[in-house]
């Protein structure tokens, strides 16, 4: 029996070392992913800004001022680079010893304002308190890789809310549109529910009640598909939604760095279905051992 027990040992120190060095692997290979999302992600949300000004909203673009076109442009591409330093800053931190509770941002007043807003989001959240040491454990891996791909569709939701906002407020979006309604459709985007769009961008439809009396709103309806959302009927509005997957489809090595961490996922899964196969049959012999360390006829 304690041959069987020291060997069940040994299988269990060899998989934590297996999830050891992929750890390592893991964490390489997100700090590449990242750095590239981030790039990528700059990019592919002026671009899309680019199409909203200019396919979608040409009009409302043109009836901006010079200064204020200019106003707009450079306010999307300071939201783009905070976005990309916070994506690279956490490829950076990605797997290390308190790399999600926060360690090494100061919560003093004089430096915390100093913290990306996008790293703000998550560095307080209890779920994100894993990775307290040399990660061995195959649950705590997975873990670790869950909340890292939470916390980047969390700074990807933030820009784009971040980035309609913007929009509303230069009126190319309708100004009058609660930005909660656009926050609850890039919400059920991620939950999975199609709502068009394509190319990093979102269409909603929205109805609200017209104040005018019954009359005037039949004298006023015409046979069109989009109307204006201050008039109480339908509106057609195409909003700001990047998404990971898209952002992955235009950029080739994007796609390429992520289907190696697919290939890393499908490993640490394997390694952990072994760990707890192992640790089973080694708590079984254990308490068979003891079973019969204590059994007296």
């Amino acid at each position: 029996m304690t041959g069987r027990l020291n060997k069940l040992q040994q299988d269990l120190k060899n998989i934590e070392t297996e999830v050891a060095n992929l750890a390592e692997r893991m964490r390489e290979k997100y700090r590449i992913y990242l750095d590239l999302l981030g790039e990528s992600l700059y990019k592919q949300a002026i671009g899309a800004v680019y199409y909203i000004c200019t396919r979608y909203y040409g009009g409302e673009f043109l009836a901006l001022s010079h200064s204020n076109r200019q106003k707009l442009q450079e306010e999307i591409k300071a939201l783009g680079q905070e976005a990309k330093a916070s994506l690279q800053q956490l490829g950076e931190q990605s797997f290390d010893r308190g790399a999600f509770s926060g360690v090494g941002f100061s919560k003093s007043p004089a430096e915390t304002k100093n913290t990306p807003d996008f790293l703000k989001l998550f560095l307080d959240k209890r779920e994100n308190l894993a990775a307290t040491g040399e990660i061995n454990n195959p649950d705590i891996l997975l873990h670790c890789c869950r909340v890292l791909e939470k916390n980047c569709i969390e700074i990807l939701n933030h820009l784009s809310k971040q980035i309609n906002q913007q929009l509303q407020k230069a009126y190319i979006l309708p100004p009058h549109l609660p930005s909660q309604i656009i926050d609850m459709a890039i919400q059920a985007g991620e939950e999975g529910q199609s709502l068009g769009g394509g190319n990093n961008m979102l269409n909603i439809l929205v109805e609200a009640k017209n104040p005018e009396p019954e009359e005037e709103k039949d004298e006023d309806e015409d046979d069109g598909d989009d109307h204006d959302f201050s008039s109480g009927k339908v509106t057609k509005v195409t909003a700001i939604h990047l998404r990971m997957a898209e952002l992955e489809f235009a950029d080739t090595r994007l796609s390429v760095e992520r289907n190696q961490i697919r290939s890393l996922w499908e490993q640490l899964h394997r390694l952990g279905e072994q760990y707890h196969r192992i640790r089973k049959e080694y708590t079984i012999a254990q308490a068979e051992a003891a079973w019969r360390s204590s059994w007296y006829d």
